[in-house]
């Protein structure tokens, strides 16, 4: 048995690009790590950019009060990455399968240390600083219409993410939020895309008083792309549960073998499964629970959730919030690959399958060409 992950190369980006003076910014993947505190929660982000890097800009929505913003570890990330990825095994019939089981806070500043009132604008700027390769503002806000000049006077184009700014400012949670740019001098990105380096955002509780594990899904809402592929990863106590969205992790069975995904051997796993999350997601909010086991971080063993998706954008405009729990059930996708005529038997008519499997490879590597 492999991991899928190291047959492809990742790729991935996040909600809430605002192209610069009409600069071309897409994204057709996003990854975010959330790090649950006792106190705060660390949520990481690595984005995949596609257009002039000198033109990048981001806006992100924070449910609480943000008190670091950081340059992310992207070791770690592709180490929880590679240890929750869904694993291959050849045959499910063969009895000889084998089987396999943030960064430093850079230049962060707040006014004076201490916050007072919004100003006049309904916008407060509560800290600018370098993360990284990237510069930031964090911002409050008390009024839609004054952020929106903010970041519009500060050369963020924010017309497809207008809708979803408002709805955040109105949000009861009091959201903040963090705008982005890339230092000045960066390179254009390669044909299709570059990885950019991961960004991490330290955060408190909302207005309730309580800590909010939320991906701003809602800021790729008009994204203008087919499909948008979502991995979320969760570093807590137990098995973190899914809200706003339906979790899905329903294995069925094929000669006494569970399995989630299963094709031909002559097509590649990793197609196949990006055709398995496409016909749980697509137009439906539904995240496929990829893994559920112990992860063992630098502070000691934790408890590492994943849940990814593939979905039309407009399928966005929920957010999915994550809660820790006390359940340590362990959970692992499997991508099952038979022998052809093996398949043929068990699957008799399934011929479309291989192309839809090759289809979806053709899209991965659509995404990754050039990385």
């Amino acid at each position: 048995m492999t991991l899928l992950s190291l047959l492809v190369q990742p790729a991935f980006a996040c909600g809430g690009f605002a192209p610069i003076e009409g600069a071309l910014a897409a994204s057709d993947a996003q990854q975010a790590l959330f790090d649950l505190g006792a106190d705060a929660i660390t949520v990481t982000y690595r984005a995949r950019y596609q257009g002039n890097a000198a033109d990048f800009a981001w806006v992100l929505a924070v449910p609480g009060r943000i008190d670091a913003v950081a340059e992310g570890n992207a070791e770690e990330l592709d180490a929880i990455a590679l240890a929750s990825a869904p694993q291959v095994e050849i045959d499910p019939a063969s009895e000889d399968s084998g089987g396999c089981g943030c960064g430093s806070s850079a230049g962060f500043s707040k006014n004076d240390g201490v916050r007072g009132g919004l100003s006049d604008t309904g916008v407060e700027v509560t800290g600018t600083g370098l993360a990284g390769d990237y510069t930031y503002t964090t911002l409050a806000a008390s009024d839609a219409d004054s952020l929106a000049t903010w970041l519009t006077d500060h050369g963020y184009d924010i017309s497809l993410l207008r809708a979803s700014i408002e709805a955040y400012v109105a949000d009861p949670l009091d959201y903040e939020f963090v705008a982005v740019q890339l230092v000045p001098d960066a390179p254009e990105t390669a044909d299709n895309g570059v990885d950019l380096s991961p960004l991490a955002i330290t955060y408190g509780a909302g207005s309730d008083g309580a800590l909010h594990a939320i991906f701003p899904a809602k800021l790729g809402v008009s994204s203008t792309v087919e499909h948008v592929r979502t991995e979320i990863f969760v570093l807590g106590e137990g098995t973190a549960t899914l809200s706003g969205w339906e979790a899905v992790a329903n294995p069925d069975e094929v000669g006494g073998h569970t399995w989630d995904a299963v094709g031909p051997d002559y097509v590649d796993p990793s197609g196949i499964y990006y055709q398995h999350l496409l016909g749980y997601g697509g137009a439906e909010r539904r995240m496929w629970l990829a893994f559920a086991g112990t992860y063992r971080t630098d502070a000691g063993e934790r408890w590492l959730t994943r849940y990814d998706a593939i979905v039309a954008p407009s399928t966005n405009s929920v957010d999915p919030s994550f809660t820790d729990s006390d359940d340590r059930t362990p959970a692992t996708t499997i991508v099952y690959l038979m022998e052809e005529g093996a398949y043929q038997t068990a699957f008799p008519g399934d011929t479309a399958f291989g192309i839809l499997g090759l289809l979806g490879l053709t899209a991965w590597r659509r995404k990754v060409r050039g990385a």
